[in-house]
């Protein structure tokens, strides 16, 4: 581990003054913007180690009961940064055309699981597979629906129909009956609202002439309204996430527009049933065994996306409490095949999910308890309180702008604290459900007709939570006559509370309003 260290600090060191052997695609390329990105991470930390310092250091510890949540939640996001920035320290990327395919010719299964999509959506996914451009493939629609009119598709369309006796174990079930009654050497995986390229095959296959590779996820794009919304296209994991979990063997399945090595699924016992969904605890699996997989950054496939933000927040709740789950009961760093860096980069996943749905409602709490009971528990002046926290907030800004090549931003922030109800419910769902899997239905991605009672349920929180931001504004002007920057700085922190959380309350209350 001290040797590996002591490694990785001399590749750093040389890689900034650039006499680093650069072998990696775009490595030496990107080099000044990783390095831009490492640096201002450094000085991230230690901004940040200092602002808690200080506020331990100058809390008022009558005020107990909100001071060890308030530091806690500072502690809790420290950590979150630290394993997000391991996560984007250096990144991994591949040529757009891939490799190529060296003598080997494999027979490719191209598997479409069905469960009571359209049938018109189904129909343009099998067109879309048929048009394919290699020759040794062999197209099978997984109907778990039992659907007579997608087992005629399959017959006018000539490809190949497995309908499942029984339907245990969702998507992965079906998945490992197809895998149990099929013989080719590699499959890929399309969803069904998937359109594939014809260029698909071609682009990955021959990563698998590496033996042991076990999968190769390609970037997934989808139909989204203008201005993406509800941040459905998922920008920064696809661009900047996946390649960075690649650097360290550790780019996940998303379960479609994904090629696996049927030998890889064999060796491991198939296709997971652990979760919900698959495709992260089958990724686990394959790399605690030693294999390796590959993120190709190229886009192949064109899919749909939730309309609205209640289909969202389930699609949303379901990737959370996989990912919790794993995190509380099968934790990656208790795997002894995974290396440190793939146990911190599985762990990132579920620890996101617990930051922001149990810490993050204390920083919208905080302001609005400060601005009714006129107290606070950090003690000193306003200067000096900006001098420690703004350098912090200033660098960390920076910091991730650089690192997601800009594609972070306060809207991104908007999208996943604004789910913080639904990670908050989903994390104690996953922490009651260690041996039982939750209930889990397959996200209808077109909007459904929902009454405003019910998008109002979906958003209470948010609303409770900004009606009493409103209120303590008005209150603090109304009551704090002494102490300016008391009131100042709550009200600014009090108003970044409603601009985080609006966009999600608008979205459930009227979503047609933000998507024209």
């Amino acid at each position: 581990m001290i040797k590996n260290m002591k490694q990785k600090i001399n590749d750093w060191l040389n890689d900034v003054t650039g006499r680093k052997d650069y072998k990696r695609y775009g490595e030496k390329q990107r080099r000044k913007g990783r390095i831009a990105g490492q640096i201002f991470t450094m000085a991230v930390g230690l901004a940040a180690g200092y602002y808690l310092i200080w506020c331990v250091q100058n809390t008022q510890w009558q005020y107990w009961y909100m001071a060890v949540p308030f530091l806690v939640t500072e502690s809790a996001f420290l950590l979150l940064f630290l394993l997000w920035a391991n996560v984007l320290w250096n990144k991994r990327y591949h040529r757009p055309q891939g490799p190529p395919l060296e003598k080997k010719d494999f027979a490719v299964d191209i598997f479409i699981p069905v469960c009571g999509e359209p049938i018109e959506v189904i129909e343009r996914t099998v067109s879309a597979a048929l048009s394919i451009d290699y020759n040794n493939k062999k197209i099978y629609l997984l109907d778990d629906d039992e659907n007579d009119a997608v087992e005629k598709l399959s017959k006018k369309n000539g490809v190949g129909y497995i309908r499942r006796p029984t339907h245990e174990n969702r998507k992965a079930g079906n998945l490992n009956y197809a895998l149990k009654h099929t013989k080719g050497d590699l499959i890929l995986a399309i969803d069904a609202d998937q359109v594939a390229k014809p260029e698909i095959i071609h682009g990955i296959i021959g990563y698998f002439t590496l033996p042991k590779i076990a999968f190769v996820q390609t970037k997934q794009t989808f139909k989204l309204p203008k201005g993406d919304p509800w941040g459905n296209g998922d920008e920064v994991f696809y661009n900047v996430m996946q390649p960075g979990k690649d650097y360290d063997n550790a780019a996940i399945s998303c379960g479609s527009g994904v090629m696996y090595r049927r030998t890889a699924l064999e060796s491991i016992g198939g296709f997971s049933t652990w979760n919900m969904v698959e495709d992260l605890h089958t990724s686990m699996r394959f790399h605690n065994n030693g294999w390796r997989s590959v993120y190709h950054q190229e886009s192949y496939t064109e899919g749909t996306s939730p309309e609205d933000a209640i289909t969202q927040s389930k699609q949303r709740w379901q990737w959370a409490v996989d990912s919790l789950r794993m995190f509380l009961w099968d934790n990656p760093l208790a795997k002894k095949g995974l290396t440190f860096y793939q146990k911190l980069q599985y762990f990132h996943f579920g620890y996101h999910y617990a930051a922001f749905g149990l810490f993050l409602p204390v920083f919208f709490i905080m302001p609005i308890w400060a601005l009714f009971t006129h107290k606070f528990m950090l003690q000193e002046p306003f200067w000096q309180y900006f001098i420690a926290r703004f350098p912090y907030l200033l660098l960390y800004l920076i910091s991730n702008r650089i690192t997601t090549d800009r594609l972070h931003s306060f809207k991104t922030f908007q999208v996943q604290a604004g789910l913080f109800a639904v990670y908050f419910n989903a994390f104690f769902v996953a922490l009651l459900s260690k041996k039982n899997i939750p209930q889990y239905t397959v996200t209808l991605k077109a909007a459904e007709k929902y009454g405003f009672l019910q998008r109002l349920y979906r958003c209470l929180p948010h609303v409770i939570i900004v009606i009493m931001s409103l209120i303590a504004i008005v209150y603090g002007f109304m009551t704090i006559k002494n102490d300016f920057w008391f009131l100042v700085i709550n009200i600014v922190w009090v108003s970044w509370t409603i601009a985080v959380l609006w966009r999600f309350t608008i979205l459930c209350l009227w979503p047609k309003l933000l998507s024209k």
